[in-house]
């Protein structure tokens, strides 16, 4: 009988046995064994040492991981989320979104091209904006960024002004260029360093001062400030651009609080590629501030699978207001009247607003966004709750 337990013991140690455990996860897997023939393979793969990914058994992890897919490529990876500005599929360990985990016929397991796998986030109109191509982002993103991070904002690989004098000598540079050397300007302060519209990849809006060539607008000759600005920033813009209306709101924007000297943290006083002069796209600097919200709009959490298509286009300034409202998110008007500027039928037929309907579960008058959350939800049309069965029982709940 202890023999008999000796022998079956034996046998079940050889079963189990790394290497007997690849050759039967091979067997069944033949979508994985085809990858074997892939010009890159990842190592756990190419060893066929399955495990050192997956539990043969069972898991509470997708695939039956042994880890999440964070930590489990950071047993090996270990550098990759060090990086002082890091890439935000990194950041929420992501890191299938871009690699293969078994193998692939492009360098560094990509799943695809690497432009094509840029461009299946960052949206090529975005990026390129005119016929002229700078001649680095033909060669491919990672000439000029970092994939995972690094120590440069916009995961650049260098400061910007190294960047361009990689290729643009500095001599050629200051022929062309009168002014050198201007605290808080770089090269991208008036080129695009992808493409443009425009000649030298110039940025295609410009502040009507500088268009007209009128820097002693805003520029003394022989200012007390490094930039030689006449006054502080804000004051400045409000001769131009009177504030009336925020100043009347009850909620002011940290950009147009009068205490404050922080228009230029979202406009450019000089060259911009979006209207009205801003720096980048508003979902850019929106999220800047707004990090809770970058999470929620980004996520692929089925919590905010259905997001307003304003929302996915990062199109903040559709529905809200860049610098004052009345509204304490910043709406440019009641919630209603927002919503239905683009949702006409719902001006007739809709579920009772406002003093008609009071929401018992927080005494207040119903609005759009009782029932809706543009920037998430997980039921269909936005809603906070599953439409067919569980949004209306919320308050309807002695009928059932």
């Amino acid at each position: 009988m202890k023999v008999n337990l000796i022998i079956l013991f034996s046998l079940f140690c050889l079963i189990s046995s790394p290497a007997q455990a690849r050759i039967n996860c091979l067997d069944c897997h033949p979508d994985i064994k085809k990858q074997l023939t892939a010009g890159n393979i990842h190592n756990p793969l190419q060893t066929k040492d399955c495990t050192v990914c997956h539990n043969i058994h069972a898991s509470d992890k997708p695939h039956l991981l042994i880890e999440t897919t964070k930590d489990l490529c950071l047993t090996c990876h270990k550098t990759v989320f060090s990086a002082e500005y890091a890439h935000f599929p990194v950041t929420q360990g992501e890191c299938d979104k871009c690699h293969d985990p078994h193998a692939s016929p492009y360098k560094a397991l990509l799943k695809d091209a690497e432009d094509k796998i840029c461009f299946s986030c960052h949206e090529k109109k975005e990026i390129i904006i005119g016929n002229r191509l700078h001649p680095p982002l033909k060669k491919g993103c990672l000439s000029c960024h970092k994939a995972h991070g690094g120590e440069y904002p916009r995961l650049l690989s260098n400061p910007p002004e190294k960047l361009c004098l990689g290729c643009h000598q500095k001599t050629q540079i200051s022929k062309s260029h009168n002014v050198q050397d201007i605290k808080g300007s770089t090269c991208l302060s008036c080129h695009n360093a992808h493409s443009s519209q425009k000649s030298s990849l110039l940025r295609e809006f410009t502040h009507n001062p500088y268009a007209k060539n009128q820097c002693g607008q805003c520029h003394a000759m022989e200012g007390k400030r490094i930039e030689g600005i006449k006054t502080e920033t804000r004051s400045l813009c409000l001769n131009c651009h009177p504030m009336e209306k925020a100043d009347a709101s009850v909620y002011s924007h940290t950009q147009a609080s009068p205490d404050t000297n922080v228009c230029l943290d979202c406009h450019s006083p000089h060259l911009s590629d979006k209207k009205p002069v801003l720096k980048a796209s508003a979902l850019l600097f929106c999220f800047n501030c707004h990090q809770d919200t970058k999470m929620r709009v980004l996520s692929d959490s089925p919590d905010y699978k259905h997001k307003h298509p304003e929302v996915k286009k990062g199109a903040c300034l559709e529905c809200h207001s860049g610098h004052a409202s009345n509204d304490l998110y910043f709406l440019k008007d009641d919630v209603a009247i927002v919503c239905t500027g683009c949702h006409k039928r719902h001006v007739k037929f809709t579920h009772p607003l406002g003093e008609k309907a009071i929401d018992p579960r927080c005494k207040k008058e119903m609005d759009c966004v009782s029932c809706h959350n543009p920037m998430g939800a997980r039921g269909g049309y936005n809603t906070i709750f599953d439409y067919k069965k569980e949004l209306c029982i919320q308050c309807h709940k002695i009928e059932t």
